[in-house]
């Protein structure tokens, strides 16, 4: 009977590792979209992440981030990743801003790291200018993190949000995770016997 219930824990262990594992890739994750087909001519895109009265540090990553674009981006508090990621902090101003060709399709993936506390939030918002500097949609996007909810407003017009496809695990994580449950299993045989 001992070695059942020893048996019984190592799997609940086991169980609970495999659950944490795929709580890990579960991150929430926005697809964003932006259509400028009914412009033409000069355009820019900003984008910006601030926090309001949170004093928790939080995180947007900016991934595939496809479009017209012209020039260099702007980025204040921003940093570039080497895979070409943006991630905004909410520490200070944080803000993206580049000059776009409109008359096209402008998208990218969204996602947060960290979770607001108490009475603040923190909000990321896209907003599509004309080639003079004037709004063609103001807040065309804007998700708001707060402690016990995510809105997200979308000018319905020009923009779509959707939950994004999670990331397929790499064939490398499902090994190690395979293999250390295999090891587990042979250490307990071996005590067994």
């Amino acid at each position: 009977m001992t070695m059942f219930k020893h048996l019984l824990s190592r799997a609940a262990l086991a169980a609970a590792l495999l659950a944490g594992s795929c709580a890990a890739w579960a991150v929430p994750a926005y697809h964003v979209s932006i259509d400028t087909a009914a412009s033409s001519g000069d355009g820019y895109l900003q984008m910006d992440f601030l926090g309001f009265g949170n004093p928790e540090p939080l995180t947007a990553t900016l991934t595939n981030l496809e479009g017209a674009f012209t020039g260099m981006p702007g980025l204040d508090n921003v940093a570039l990743g080497a895979d070409g990621a943006l991630t905004f902090n909410n520490s200070a101003f944080s803000e993206f801003f580049q000059s776009i060709a409109l008359g096209g399709l402008f998208s990218f993936d969204l996602s947060f790291g960290g979770t607001p506390a108490g009475a603040g939030s923190t909000g990321f918002t896209v907003h599509l200018l004309d080639g003079m500097g004037d709004y063609l949609s103001f807040q065309a996007v804007q998700i708001a993190l707060e402690a016990d909810a995510t809105t997200v407003s979308v000018d319905s017009d020009i923009a779509s949000v959707t939950p994004a496809v999670g990331e397929v695990p790499e064939p490398a994580d499902w090994a190690m995770l395979v293999t250390g449950l295999g090891l587990m299993g042979f250490a307990l045989r071996r005590r067994v016997r």
